[in-house]
């Protein structure tokens, strides 16, 4: 039963959490889709009575579970592109070829289109019941999918997320990890057709180290899903985000249309600090252990003439500097848009670091869980290797 709470949004509101998600997604959460790629998707699921639900964390009854996805991956080394992806161009073609090598039993069942979808059936053999509906585990261009995937058409989408307005290169970065909240199970599905349930798991980090080792050896990626109560998603999560990414989304639109400036736009209504401006001067981007690394040098333009940022990510951004001294640094989360139209720039789309092109840097203070003692254990620059300490955001920019 839907709640009398929720909220129905529109295509255009679907469309809007993809481009405020792109700007609030720290160079990850997945590539944009153009809006004609977009409206293939959606419109004939609108035309066939789609109507997306939006309802507040703190409007999820009492004793219902909520189900968070997350998919796992990245980037993979070119050899194991070429093994998996570029050589055969599927899985099916891939498993044909290998039963030749290694022949494939009687009882295998090739998987098909569907194989995401088997992670919400076993999920609810599992929890004995259906969820009241999906959470998204962060924020990014591609978080509309959550109201249009088949497991979930009807169901709620809850108005919160587990990484903070922002998206996450690995899934012990939560808040549900601060708040101390159980993860097991966990079920991986692959492309393949595999269907994993870990029951018992020492901890958030040991669940992300072991479906990444899955995501490595199954082309790159797995998709993964947890389930939580009603209150735990009420109290160990962050509220508003994907309402956030809309307001953010519609105000970019809007400074379009009116050809105001989008990124005074974007800082307005997330509270946000204009951190550098400058052209891109150059990038890199590496897929390794189903992750993407790299790093990009901003050439600045304007009052930042004669100085470089230099910004370095995981999947999304973490690491900044100036002229190389440590600037803004994770779990605050800084993106790279674009001057003209505010367009949020991928680490996962070499296209969109062309050479000069016009960006600006922005940010904002992290979620409150990130700034407990507990958050910044979790997540911090020393969690990538560097030797720097967090220093809040806020007190960057005053300094």
């Amino acid at each position: 039963m839907v709640s009398m709470v929720a909220k129905i949004l529109t295509k255009e509101d679907l469309w809007s959490t993809v481009v405020g998600g792109a700007a609030l997604a720290t160079g990850g959460g997945g590539a944009s889709p153009s809006y004609e790629t977009f409206s293939k998707e959606v419109d004939s699921l609108f035309e066939s009575g789609l109507k997306p639900k939006l309802i507040d964390a703190d409007e999820v009854p009492m004793g219902e579970i909520i189900f968070v996805s997350a998919g796992i991956g990245g980037g993979l080394e070119r050899e194991k592109v070429e093994k998996y992806l570029q050589r055969f161009g599927s899985v099916q073609e891939w498993i044909k070829e290998m039963n030749r090598v290694f022949p494939i039993p009687s009882w295998a069942e090739i998987p098909g289109e569907v194989w995401p979808q088997m992670t919400h059936k076993r999920m609810v053999q599992l929890k004995g019941k259906e969820p009241y509906g999906y959470m998204p585990f962060e924020i990014g261009p591609t978080t509309y999918r959550y109201f249009t995937a088949p497991d979930n058409r009807g169901r709620c989408v809850v108005d919160a997320d587990n990484a903070g307005y922002r998206a996450v290169p690995e899934l012990s970065l939560a808040t549900l990890n601060v708040m101390n909240a159980p993860i097991a199970p966990v079920i991986a599905s692959t492309g393949w057709g595999d269907l994993v349930v870990f029951e018992k798991l020492l901890s958030w980090q040991r669940a992300e180290d072991l479906l990444r080792h899955i995501a490595i050896i199954s082309g790159g990626g797995c998709q993964s899903l947890a389930a939580f109560s009603d209150d735990w998603i009420k109290k160990g999560t962050v509220h508003g985000t994907l309402s956030l990414s809309m307001k953010v989304g519609k105000a970019i639109l809007k400074a379009r249309k009116d050809k105001t400036d989008p990124v005074e736009a974007i800082l307005k209504v997330a509270s946000g600090y204009k951190l550098f401006e400058g052209e891109v001067a150059a990038y890199t981007n590496e897929g390794k252990n189903s992750f993407t690394w790299g790093s990009a040098w901003i050439k600045g333009t304007g009052k930042n003439v004669g100085h470089t940022m230099k910004i370095w990510f995981q999947n999304e951004n973490q690491i900044s500097w100036i002229d190389d001294k440590p600037y803004v640094t994770c779990p605050d989360p800084f993106t790279v848009v674009d001057r003209e139209t505010g367009e949020g720039l991928s680490n996962f789309r070499v296209a969109d670091w062309l050479q000069s092109r016009k960006v600006v840097v922005w940010g904002m203070k992290s979620a409150a869980p990130w700034r407990t003692e507990r958050g910044l254990k979790i997540y911090n620059p020393k969690h990538f290797g560097f030797d720097i300490e967090y220093k809040p955001i806020e007190e960057i920019v005053k300094a």
